[in-house]
């Protein structure tokens, strides 16, 4: 079906993933001192750690959505053959938007 597309799920993907990892990082800065929470995990304060790799996921996941969103309105999609093969594939199949 022709037109923009809306949605882009990298941007609520990467939105999710940077609040979690904002929220579980400040968890690990916050239980730092506690060494016998990470006792269990030889001292790794597992908490920081995956808060800041979820963190960097979610910035990655939103730098990827605003790429996407620079480049997709590059051509019209009736300009491509691939384009002109779906406008016509809608036009038989009475798919297409008024």
């Amino acid at each position: 079906m022709s037109g923009e597309a809306r949605l882009d799920l990298r941007y609520p993907i990467g939105g999710l993933f940077t609040v979690l990892g904002l929220i579980l990082a400040g968890f690990g800065i916050a239980t730092s001192g506690d060494t016998g929470m990470y006792e269990r995990a030889t001292s790794v304060n597992i908490n920081l750690t995956w808060g800041l790799v979820m963190l960097a996921f979610g910035v990655f996941m939103i730098v990827l959505a605003v790429r996407g969103r620079r480049y997709a309105g590059a051509e019209p999609a009736t300009e491509t053959p691939e384009g002109q093969l779906t406008e016509k594939r809608e036009h038989v199949l009475g798919l297409e938007k008024e």
